[in-house]
């Protein structure tokens, strides 16, 4: 099953509800749709969700990626041999991690395609469904609070709130999202690097008796130290994001505990077969992941989902980057039934493209 012809299409996405992080305002989002055919006609979809902070790509340069590195070393390729094929895709080009990404998901796409089943079939499934969390951005407390109820009313279980703007800030938002949906809603707290050592441990200390799962990559990436200080001392979990983009640091950070999760994202990894890698070292350093997502088509979403429900050691999703889009050029792929994801039946990741 040679591969003819590869395709990359940018799009753009307004966001139904702009979101604020320690570190931009989004209001709208660039993604690139991939098409992998081979000569039997069959297609494989993929997406790359780029994104400059995290993955040091733009959408420009995703498609100039493709375009000039990538393709050209999978053309004439068998579309089944996904280790090889991500191999030659890491060769081609360094860093670019959500352009390989994009086409590494389309080979999976075809890969389940030519067997017939859905791909979380194809990866030995583990579970048929995973809980996800919905994440809510920086916003004052009352209207965190509004936006919390609104989502448990639409029957999600799991709320992650944005912060690492100002520290007290934060704790009063949780409490007060905390007073509002209960004690049985899950909760988590995403900081994006925001926080400086003693500033997220007086947050965790505020936030001890409130409840919340785990807290996200409270210091900056490159400050393993300050993350491994906070590891230690903090009674809450706390979850690697922006620190691992790769198997050599989920590594680094199990041999050193600098962490006790893993969020694990497509994106950052550079596609399913990095991530598999990836949870494979952190099941090994008894660290449990989380299949995280950018902004991104349900594409991509889907190939997350499918990943989620594949292996015991991802215990946790945030699978919700593209509730929030004003229009998908993708349907299918995931439901969401009581606030869990659940992958689709049909062969490969199950989505219907329409550019």
């Amino acid at each position: 099953m040679s591969i003819r012809k590869i395709e990359a299409y940018p799009v753009s996405f307004r966001l139904t509800e702009s979101y604020t992080t320690a570190y931009e305002r989004t209001s709208e989002v660039h993604n690139v749709v991939c098409r992998i055919e081979t000569g039997t006609g069959l297609v494989g979809w993929g997406n790359a969700a780029p994104d400059l902070h995290v993955t040091g790509e733009t959408a420009t340069s995703v498609v100039h990626a493709i375009h000039e590195h990538l393709a050209p070393a999978l053309i004439g390729e068998d579309a089944m041999r996904l280790h090889y094929l991500n191999a030659k895709l890491g060769e081609a080009l360094p860093g670019s991690s959500a352009a390989k990404a994009g086409l590494n998901i389309a080979l999976y796409d075809l890969a389940g395609k030519r067997a017939g089943l859905p791909l979380y079939q194809l990866l030995g499934w583990y579970r048929r469904k995973i809980l996800t969390s919905v994440t809510i951005g920086i916003s004052p407390p009352d209207e965190t609070v509004t936006r919390a109820v609104a989502l448990v009313r639409r029957g999600f279980k799991a709320l992650k709130v944005k912060g690492g703007q100002n520290w007290e800030v934060d704790v009063e938002r949780v409490r007060k999202v905390r007073e509002a949906v209960g004690k049985e809603i899950l909760l988590r707290l995403d900081a994006n690097e925001g926080y400086g050592v003693e500033e997220a441990l007086r947050l965790i200390e505020a936030l001890e008796e409130v409840g919340i799962e785990f807290l996200e990559q409270p210091t900056r990436a490159e400050q393993l130290h300050s993350l491994q200080e906070v590891t230690a001392r903090s009674k809450i979990p706390i979850m690697a994001d922006e620190t691992v983009l790769s198997s050599r640091d989920t590594f680094r950070v199990a041999a050193h505990d600098y962490a006790d999760h893993i969020n694990i994202k497509l994106m950052k990894a550079g596609g399913i077969t990095n991530a598999v890698r990836i949870n494979l070292v952190a099941e090994a350093g008894e660290i449990e992941t989380m299949a995280g997502c950018m902004d991104e088509s349900v594409i991509s979403i889907a190939a997350a989902a499918h990943f989620a429900v594949s292996f015991r050691n991802v215990h946790y999703a945030d699978l919700d980057g593209h509730l929030d889009l004003d229009r998908d050029v993708a349907r299918g792929g995931i439901t969401i039934e009581d606030g869990f994801v659940i992958p689709v039946d049909a062969p490969g990741l199950g989505v219907d493209v329409d550019l």
